[in-house]
């Protein structure tokens, strides 16, 4: 019986001392760490959106990015227009604007629920998102400050 204790301490013993000696390399690995990092799906959107508008930039393209998650504060002087591209988030918070629209459909007023077809008249503090990157955005009447989530470019009024 004693044998058989000893054989069984000598063999977990024995156990141990392998698993402390070949897989501590698996187990030393902390999370978060270099050899184990742990990467949210924000930063990845964040370094991507980067990378594009650095890529844009640099071949001359005139789209400007803001941070993908964060509104941006932009000046458009009056006649002049802000295009968003898809998915760009737009509030007036102040100035006076309208609607400028290239296609059938307009753009979606969130805040009011509606969708302002060309040349409606935005109101402050509403959000308006643009669905699709096809000419859609908003024509200043006089200087304005907007906040915006997104890409968008800046033109002077047709």
């Amino acid at each position: 019986m004693k044998i058989r204790r000893g054989l069984y301490v000598l063999g977990l013993c024995g156990a141990m001392a392998f698993g402390a000696v070949f897989g501590g390399f698996v187990l030393s690995a902390e999370p978060g760490g270099a050899a184990d990092p742990i990467v949210t799906q924000s930063y990845v959107h964040q370094h991507v959106e980067r990378a594009i508008a650095d890529a844009l930039t640099g071949m001359g393209g005139g789209v400007q990015a803001a941070e993908p998650f964060i509104f941006q504060p932009v000046h458009v002087m009056a006649g002049h227009v802000i295009l968003g591209h898809e998915g760009t988030e737009i509030i007036l918070r102040s100035g006076s604007g309208v609607a400028h629209v290239t296609v059938d459909v307009g753009i979606a007023n969130v805040t009011a629920g509606v969708d302002l077809l060309h040349g409606a008249a935005v109101a402050q503090n509403n959000l308006l998102i643009v669905p699709r990157t096809d000419g859609r955005g908003v024509r200043t009447t006089s200087d304005s400050w907007f906040l915006v989530k997104g890409d968008f470019d800046i033109i002077i009024a047709p």
